[in-house]
């Protein structure tokens, strides 16, 4: 049996994505030099912010030096690729919000509460919170009804894209967590499963190579 070939999209932090993936079996691709006709799935990789002039708005906390315009409108191209193709797409951190903005979603471009939600730079470690799941979502038969999550972001999902539906969130202030697609396989986090799997494991934590798990069932 062909171990399947997983697009990625471009981050600094691609290896993390890569040891997920192979660990589940497959062969994680970039973006720049592959043809998504040629892969099985899609993956859209944590990264900056996008620029919020696609879903209609100006510079009002997005961090203008974390914009990459290049990789958002490939990443859109690729979106829409994906869904021709009727193939699986996981959004992780950025990926969850760019899928929303493809959808014609927009985003909180920073958070109240931001200070819950980011990177923990003075203990070097990803920031964490508990979470609510949806009965109805493809979260609960991984997790149940809540489960305590990774955390490293400064925006969020603000208002839903078409077709899709919010099936977790974060207290306080009930950030959306995870979205799923009401018909086609495609489904996104906020959080980051691959560093809450392999070497990054915690028991205190989601697992979560579960997430790759149950991407690949759909491959």
């Amino acid at each position: 049996m062909m171990q399947p070939r997983i697009l990625i999209s471009s981050s600094p932090g691609n290896a993390n994505y890569i040891h997920a993936i192979e660990a589940q079996g497959g062969i994680a691709v970039v973006a720049e030099n592959d043809d998504p006709q040629d892969c099985a799935g899609l993956v859209l990789c944590g990264g900056g912010d996008v620029d919020p002039s696609f879903y209609g708005e100006e510079i009002n906390g997005t961090e203008v030096e974390s914009i990459k315009r290049e990789r958002d409108e490939k990443e859109f191209s690729l979106i829409r690729k994906f869904v021709e193709l009727q193939r699986p797409i996981l959004g992780i951190c950025r990926g969850h919000q760019v899928l929303n903005v493809c959808f014609g979603g927009t985003l909180i471009q920073d958070l109240p509460n931001a200070p819950d939600h980011m990177y923990l730079s003075d203990i070097k470690a990803d920031n964490a919170h508990p979470t609510d799941i949806s009965p109805d979502s493809f979260l609960f038969p991984l997790y149940g009804s809540s489960v305590i999550t990774n955390s490293t972001h400064h925006q969020a999902i603000a208002r839903i894209g078409s077709g899709l539906r919010a099936v977790q969130w974060a207290e306080p202030g009930h950030v959306i967590e995870a979205v799923q697609h009401e018909s086609l396989p495609i489904f996104s986090v906020q959080w980051h499963p691959e560093r809450m799997t392999g070497s990054y494991f915690r028991d205190d934590r989601a697992d979560g190579g579960k997430i790759f798990s149950f991407f690949f069932s759909l491959l």
